[in-house]
């Protein structure tokens, strides 16, 4: 009975140790990665990039021309505009038209994407707002809804029934449209904080899209064709000032369209090299351009486009390792595997074991093996035993850690 205790306790070390000694690892020896800040001039069309390094801020463009503050500001006018006009050096005109500063405001936006994002729970209960309300701000409804095998459910919260009437009236609106049931997604913005509502973008059971709004309390609903072999992962909705478009589409193939406002029609943004599981998105727009960042953890890709999403320039970056080489190897060599709760990517939480990209922690777990028979035959122990053995063989450090921290009882 001792023994398997002691077995238990041994396992339980290695489980501890193996979640706990990478992260303090990496703590002590990580080195802070400056990551460049890219943006896209309207004035030279180059990238242009802001970077902190050894306590400096580097401001320079992708032909290696270095810039001060000030005149990095000048090369980003959409983006610097109101910095521009209190030292009096906004242009007059841009692009051939006198300066707007409300055109320009309105026609800047930004988005951030992240693995997160996508792998995240849904809520199950939305509230469908009153599009047409005719009210300067948006009032919360006093019903929730869900979307089940049957149909649409709208629940009151406060008796927690259900309301058959309007519950009704929208599953039969929704079946003349075509929606079949459970549906697979529900993208939207779920809050009155926002400056306007466009409703909800639904995928059904067969991987069709469909729009639902409530206007004048009645369900306004349209099936949104969509292209051959298009899969839909995530669809990010949007609320910026110009209504250019509804939202992003991300589809399994790590493809990103632009849905637009009332033509549904589908634009493909140019980009490459994106994994929607693991990196990080950040899309922006101005009266001149568009352009996506794509942050990888050793990277950075950088696509600009004009406004009629054509590609028009391209940058990457490889970003410095963040542990030295040395550091590096000796992680690899300590560290067979990892217990983690995440992943970092997302929004869910789960035990995950991690194992190295190589198999340097072979050497690692045979040195340890052989520190451990060094030290027994240097206590004089009388008795090998396979399981510790076996033990070490397959954990390294941390199993060595463990049977020397937890040793066999003395009889």
């Amino acid at each position: 009975m001792i023994k398997v205790s002691r077995y238990i306790l041994i396992l339980l070390s290695i489980f501890t140790l193996s979640a706990f000694l990478p992260d303090f690892f990496r703590t002590t020896f990580e080195r802070h990665v400056p990551v460049p800040f890219v943006m896209y001039s309207s004035v030279s069309h180059q990238f242009v990039i802001r970077k902190a390094e050894d306590g400096k801020t580097l401001y320079y463009d992708s032909e290696g021309r270095h810039f001060n503050r000030s005149q990095y500001e000048q090369q980003l006018p959409l983006f610097h505009f109101r910095q521009l006009m209190t030292d009096g050096l906004m242009p007059d005109s841009l692009f051939g038209k006198p300066v707007d500063v409300l055109e320009i405001n309105n026609a800047n936006f930004f988005s951030r994407i992240t693995p997160s994002d996508i792998d995240a729970p849904q809520a199950g209960l939305y509230p469908l707002f009153e599009s047409e309300s005719g009210r300067v701000a948006l009032e919360k409804p006093d019903d929730y809804f869900r979307i089940n095998n049957k149909g649409i459910e709208f629940i009151d919260p406060a008796s927690n029934g259900i309301k058959p009437g309007k519950s009704e009236l929208f599953t039969r609106v929704l079946k003349k449209k075509g929606m079949t049931f459970p549906v697979r997604m529900i993208a939207g913005i779920p809050t009155i904080r926002k400056k306007y509502d466009q409703g909800y973008f639904i995928v059904d059971k067969q991987e069709h899209l469909f729009h639902l709004k409530m206007e004048k309390g009645l369900p306004y609903c349209v099936e949104i064709p969509l292209p051959e072999d298009f899969h839909i992962l995530h669809i990010d909705c949007t609320d910026f000032r110009n209504r250019e478009f509804y939202g992003y589409i991300i589809t399994s193939d790590n493809h990103i369209f632009v849905l637009q406002t009332d033509t549904y029609h589908i634009i493909n943004w140019p980009i490459k090299h994106y994994n929607a599981r693991t990196d990080k998105l950040s899309l922006r727009g101005n009266l001149d351009s568009r352009l996506a960042i794509i942050d990888k953890p050793d990277e950075v890709y950088a696509y600009a486009s004009n406004r009629q999403y054509i590609l028009q320039n391209e940058f990457h970056e490889k970003l410095a390792p963040s542990f030295s080489r040395g550091a590096q190897i000796a992680n690899d060599l300590l560290f067979p595997f990892k217990i983690e709760s995440g992943p970092l990517t997302s929004d869910f939480h789960r035990i995950m074991i991690q194992f190295p990209k190589n198999v340097l922690f072979i050497i690692g777990n045979l040195f340890f093996l052989l520190l451990y028979l060094v030290i027994f035959f240097a206590r004089k122990r009388k008795r090998l035993v396979i399981a510790e053995l076996v033990i070490i063989l397959l954990t390294g450090l941390y199993g060595f850690l463990g049977v020397l921290l937890l040793p066999a009882v003395k009889r």
